[in-house]
């Protein structure tokens, strides 16, 4: 089977991003940490004039910091030095935003791709077409057999085949 030449949608500083982001949400959601902090986010949907509403996510109580560490362990250098540390921490927070908001765009363009091919392909019945679970299956196969695999045990069961009705009448 021939490779896609990209299969991954993501630059590699992209994935640096949403790796050290990752790490960070569950350092700060750790219910095991050695030391308690204040540290906390949520995610909550914004309205932008470029990109509509779209999913963002809100750092407690110092939303600049967080953003800047972040940046930084991602290897995000700034353009032009800011001279104070007010301004640079303020251009780094708005580099992560700029990150994050050209990802989830991308993200929530995707989804909305996805649900109109759902809706116009699902049968009577169906909350997930046909269609849909294929393109999930070459996107990662590992994931939906299970589910396959239910489904079909499932019309299996609803459907007795000819053998089944004959040995049930004896």
């Amino acid at each position: 089977m021939k490779m896609p030449h990209n299969p991954n949608p993501f630059t590699p500083k992209q994935k640096r991003f949403l790796k050290i982001l990752r790490r960070k949400l569950i350092e700060i959601r750790d219910p095991s940490k050695e030391t308690e902090d204040q540290r906390d986010y949520e995610f909550y949907i914004q309205h932008t004039k470029k990109f509509g509403d779209i999913p963002k996510i809100r750092f407690k109580p110092n939303s600049l910091s967080l953003k800047q560490e972040i940046m930084i362990e991602a290897g995000y250098k700034p353009l032009v030095e800011k001279p104070g540390w007010k301004a640079a921490r303020n251009g780094t927070a708005s580099a992560w935003d700029k990150q994050w908001d050209n990802l989830i765009f991308r993200l929530v363009k995707s989804g909305r791709m996805i649900a109109v091919f759902n809706q116009m392909f699902t049968e009577d019945g169906q909350t997930i077409s046909e269609l849909i679970t294929l393109v999930q299956q070459c996107i990662d196969p590992g994931k939906t057999e299970g589910r396959i695999a239910a489904r079909e045990k499932r019309n299996r069961l609803e459907v007795k085949s000819y053998i089944d009705d004959l040995l049930e009448m004896e």
